[in-house]
């Protein structure tokens, strides 16, 4: 029987050496297929970690642009409604100083001196038009044949408007239309440029 137990002995330890090698390579098996499925997992939140951080730095980036392309707009407005109250108080002064200079004695010279000038441009049949309160100052001033003077009180500050409707020519030689003119370029040459 000691045989007999000997070989039934070597047998399960067999059996039993088998059996602890089939569960050894069951357990190895398990663990690689668990950590081939965790590596996958780590991967696929890797990536959607990374398509979520990018996401939100671009949604991040468009929201900073907007604010600040929203401030960018606040900023000029501000500062176009600063340069036009600039520009509106300069040319009221200005305004004022042609009321000023229209008053004076200067005035007459200077109005009979373009009187000449632009009834000689706008040639024979020229209608030149003035304020009421400007005609007794353009009577000593001669005239291209056929040529008119009339009142016309639209005309504000001073100076005159011309027409020969037979050339077809128009002219608004009146001090308001001269500083009209003059808006512009104020506005381009007085370091009052907006950049931002």
């Amino acid at each position: 029987m000691n045989e007999l137990d000997t070989r039934a002995e070597r047998f399960l330890e067999s059996i039993r050496a088998e059996g602890e090698a089939a569960c050894a390579a069951i357990k190895e098996e398990t663990e690689r297929t668990i950590n081939s499925q965790l590596d996958e997992t780590r991967k696929a939140e890797n990536a959607r970690v990374e398509r979520t951080l990018r996401f939100e730095t671009e949604r991040a980036r468009t929201r900073a642009n907007r604010d600040l392309s929203a401030a960018r707009m606040a900023a000029r407005a501000t500062l176009a409604a600063q340069r036009q109250q600039i520009a509106d108080e300069t040319f009221a002064k200005a305004k004022a100083q042609l009321a000023d200079f229209a008053a004076s004695d200067k005035y007459a010279a200077w109005l009979q001196t373009e009187a000449a000038a632009l009834a000689e441009a706008l040639g024979e049949g020229a209608q030149l038009a003035a304020r009421t309160a400007d005609l007794p100052l353009l009577q000593n001033v001669k005239l291209p044949a056929g040529a008119a003077l009339t009142a016309d009180d639209s005309i504000a500050i001073g100076g005159l408007k011309g027409a020969n409707p037979a050339k077809g020519l128009a002219a608004d030689d009146t001090l308001a239309a001269r500083l009209d003119a003059q808006h512009e370029w104020f506005l381009q040459n007085a370091g009052l440029e907006i950049n931002i």
